[in-house]
């Protein structure tokens, strides 16, 4: 390899960019961690710095690449807030419930454009950590605005019997 050839392979080399890495937010903590040991950084620098520091690293936003805005805030703040009082009520809701009231909420605000897609639906359930579980058997059917009270006479019919001689015959 002539002189020219290996000054032109090094020339070239030195202009190769680096390939992007995409941090996740844990990894911005560390970087603003390390940057702190830097004396006097700016104002902008300082409110980029504690908005990382403020990242639990051992919560699920940690393993974030990146901060995306809600589109619709209002209705993303209201529907959270009615999952919050349904979950709390031990009410049943499943994805064509949040897409109801989804539709609900965003008439109240006049928002038009909103397609109520599954897509959305699907990102609400993740960004506010819900899980859909399906109900079998018994527990699809069971009454449990009477459970207490079938409890109370399941009781009262086998007071008189001995536990040893008290079967449960569904399973069998």
């Amino acid at each position: 390899m002539s002189q020219q050839q290996r000054k032109r392979k090094s020339v070239q080399d030195t202009f190769q960019p680096n390939k992007r890495v995409v941090l996740t937010h844990a990894q911005k903590r560390q970087l603003c961690l390390d940057s702190q040991k830097t004396p006097r950084p700016t104002q902008e620098e300082l409110a980029v710095l504690y908005k990382w520091l403020l990242v639990n690293p051992d919560s699920e936003d940690a393993n974030k690449q990146k901060e995306r805005p809600v589109y619709f805030p209002q209705v993303e703040e209201a529907l959270s807030l009615w999952v919050t009082n349904a979950l709390t009520a031990e009410l049943t809701i499943n994805t064509d419930i949040l897409r109801e009231k989804a539709k609900y909420f965003a008439q109240q605000f006049e928002i038009n454009k909103f397609s109520f897609s599954n897509g959305w639906i699907d990102k609400f359930k993740r960004r506010h950590n819900l899980k859909e579980y399906i109900k079998w058997g018994e527990a699809k059917s069971a009454p449990l605005e009477t459970l207490d009270e079938e409890r109370d006479i399941l009781r009262e019919i086998i007071k008189d019997y001995d536990l040893n001689d008290v079967f449960n015959c569904d399973e069998t």
